[in-house]
């Protein structure tokens, strides 16, 4: 109905803006500026191929901004191939800490790290905690390993359907399992109360999303733990 009747600025995901723009609710002969919200975020949920369909169908004069924490060689093609003399601003920003949380970090090789996250769930005795990875594949393959291993674990990324994630949040919420392996994308906006430690599987991309993660835990007023490896 919003779009019928006109709209200066339209907000939407990928995926629902290419569904109204084949069923013809939706025309783009009129925008004047197209802006990829967490341009790096979205690439890293899958949505490549519906950002350059929605692209390709906006006019050509037309402005196009990226806002993005990290430039990866997928953003750098995009804006080569869809922006013309294109500027790049960079934003500093001063990064809050996390005083509630005791934060801890071990050197670790890579091969190593499945084998130190048992060690110190086990020594520690850590009965809910929320693990941290850089991509969908190291959280399939680590949730993998951890289930194999007779821990109790669930994942959560942006390959899963938003219905399952909301299925797996509620679930680890009541504790129906001990281990939830995330990453970023899929752990955005996570409140869970209790949660003892977050585990840094693998380094984030930046200071700012490394305070997200650890956010997680010494919530409500309690204290908490983050390990990075």
């Amino acid at each position: 109905r919003g779009l019928r009747e006109g709209a200066q600025i339209i907000i939407g995901t990928p995926g629902r803006l290419l569904d109204h723009l084949e069923r013809g609710s939706l025309h783009l002969e009129g925008i004047k500026m197209v802006i990829l919200d967490e341009a790096d975020r979205m690439l890293d949920m899958g949505f490549r191929d519906d950002i350059e369909a929605i692209l390709k169908r906006a006019p050509a004069e037309r402005q196009t901004v990226f806002f993005s924490a990290t430039l990866p060689p997928p953003i750098q093609q995009l804006i080569r191939r869809y922006a013309r003399t294109p500027v790049n601003v960079r934003l500093e920003s001063h990064q809050m800490t996390v005083p509630a949380t005791e934060q801890i970090y071990y050197e670790v090789d890579r091969r190593s790290k499945l084998e130190v996250l048992c060690r110190l769930i086990d020594l520690q005795d850590i009965k809910y905690a929320l693990i941290f990875c850089g991509t969908k594949m190291m959280v399939d393959e680590l949730a993998d390993h951890l289930a194999a291993r007779g821990y109790s674990c669930d994942k959560l990324h942006g390959g899963i359907s938003q219905v399952m994630r909301e299925r797996v949040v509620a679930k680890f919420r009541k504790r129906g399992v001990e281990f939830l392996v995330a990453t970023d994308v899929a752990a955005r906006g996570l409140d869970v109360d209790d949660i003892e430690v977050v585990f840094n599987y693998d380094l984030p991309q930046d200071a700012e999303d490394y305070v997200h993660r650890i956010g997680r835990t010494g919530r409500a007023g309690r204290s908490g733990r983050a390990i990075t490896f």
